[in-house]
């Protein structure tokens, strides 16, 4: 009986093993596979960065491997193409800045808490760049979800907070969520392996890559940046410009514009009926354009407001983050020297009235000694049709002969009241009077609403070219 017994173990024991085996062959075969497969891209430490990057090109057509893994919120119906996912990973052209794969919810499976994306691709011969992004964490119960952003500049801060509150009871918390995110960000990544093909069938470069002909070149790396450059174009130029900022309903949040130096037009300008969704999250904005322009003085202009840039994505990051803010090149090789970089147009101030709070009634004389063509800076509150905070400019007999109209301003950043005049007038010899005057609200230090880009000349200033 004994020897029966035994011998029934020791069955037990064998299948046991073979099953122990099989699931060990399924489980790893696929990272036995890609051991066997050359890598040439590796994308993590996420905990440390929230963008990672990296360039490869192919000089043949070819079939790589993808394997990464990211994160999303659980969904109650079947995912679609759309990118729900706060940790996720994506291939650009190059050339073209297009996306050519992108993980999302039809083309990866559910792994426990991530989502993996394991498939092959083909991809013509070409320069591309690949990107994985983690901007923040979220966690789902039923029908509830609760997302957060990651700051990586304040880690340090946030990784001490205590689970507190409410939500603490379901690990829903900002504490809790931070917790989560440790535990889980060492695993978020990719890789790209070549399959089937030896290294020397690819190379590597640091992204993005910088095309051709670039003569102005404006990142917006931080939040709540202002970045200009002048330049000068000799002769008639065809200009290329690619602009990426962050917008939402009529206005945008992050973008930039071209003005002539002296005119103080503006010859071009990023603005939400014109700028296309960048990827990521809806409010990324690309602008892509060819514009001529005459000769003359330029200055190009891009500004980022209090959130949502490099500094820190606080959602997911447009699909070419390396391009963020104004890029201006020259698509005419026999044109890129008609093109060159100069100090912005100095202005001399002859009288100013600027960081005006709230009830402010103020006024400053300045005189003119021959005809002379000025420049009127002003930014005030605006709402409808009329200047809840306005400027202008009465000569000797008290008549006014500028005055900042609604009609004519231009958005000053932040919320959509903040209105910006930037005009040269002529004004004959004599004598003048500069006046501003604000209302009992929203002025500066005093904001009710986001402040304008450019708060230390709330108020006018009129000044003349050197």
């Amino acid at each position: 009986m004994l020897p029966y017994v035994m011998s029934e173990v020791a069955a037990l024991i064998r299948v046991f093993h073979a099953v122990v085996v099989l699931v060990l062959m399924v489980t790893f075969a696929p990272m036995a596979l890609r051991g066997e497969e050359p890598r040439m891209v590796a994308l993590h430490g996420f905990d440390a960065a929230e963008v990672r990057q990296q360039g490869f090109t192919l000089p043949r057509a070819t079939k790589v491997h993808i394997y990464a893994k990211g994160a999303g919120l659980r969904r109650f119906v079947r995912a679609s193409g759309d990118n729900p996912f706060f940790a996720h990973g994506w291939i650009l052209n190059a050339i073209t800045r297009e996306v050519v794969w992108q993980m999302d919810g039809s083309n990866t499976k559910r792994d426990w808490e991530y989502r993996v994306a394991d498939t092959y691709l083909d991809l013509p011969a070409g320069s591309y760049e690949a990107y994985f992004a983690n901007h923040g964490f979220g966690q789902s119960l039923l029908f509830a979800q609760w997302t957060r952003n990651i700051d990586r500049r304040a880690l340090h801060t946030e990784r001490t907070e205590r689970p507190r509150g409410f939500l603490a009871a379901f690990g829903a918390d900002d504490a809790s969520l931070m917790r989560h995110w440790q535990e889980q960000v060492g695993n978020y990544g990719m890789e790209i392996y070549l399959a089937g093909g030896q290294p020397a069938d690819a190379s590597t470069y640091e992204a993005p890559l910088r095309w051709k002909n670039i003569v102005v070149a404006l990142p917006a790396v931080t939040d709540k940046g202002q970045w200009t450059q002048a330049f000068h174009v000799r002769k008639p130029v065809t200009l290329h410009i690619y602009a990426e900022g962050e917008g939402s309903g009529r206005r945008m949040h992050d973008y930039g514009w071209i003005t002539e130096a002296r005119t103080r037009a503006r010859v071009w300008e990023m603005s939400m009926d014109r700028a296309q969704y960048a990827g990521g999250a809806r409010k990324n904005r690309r602008q892509v354009e060819t514009i001529q322009l005459p000769a003359g003085n330029y200055e190009a202009t891009f500004v980022t407001d209090d959130s949502h840039s490099p500094a820190d994505w606080n959602a997911a990051p447009p699909c070419d983050p390396g391009a963020y803010g104004l890029t201006l090149s020259v698509p005419a090789d026999a044109d890129l020297a008609a093109v060159s970089l100069t100090k912005p147009l100095a202005w001399s101030v002859l009288a100013e009235l600027v960081r005006l709070a709230d009830s402010q009634d103020r006024s400053v004389a300045f005189t003119l000694s021959s005809t002379q063509s000025v420049r009127v800076y002003a930014i005030g509150e605006g709402d409808g049709d009329d200047m809840a905070d306005e400027g202008w400019i009465e000569d000797a007999s008290g008549k006014r002969v500028w005055t900042m109209e609604r009609s004519r301003t231009l958005h000053a950043g932040g919320s959509s009241k903040n209105r910006l005049a930037d005009e040269v007038i002529s004004l004959p010899k004599g004598s003048y009077t500069l006046r501003f005057r604000t209302d009992d609200s929203h002025a500066y230090g005093q904001w009710n609403s986001d402040g304008p880009w450019d708060p230390e000349h709330y108020g006018i200033t009129v000044s003349v070219a050197k």
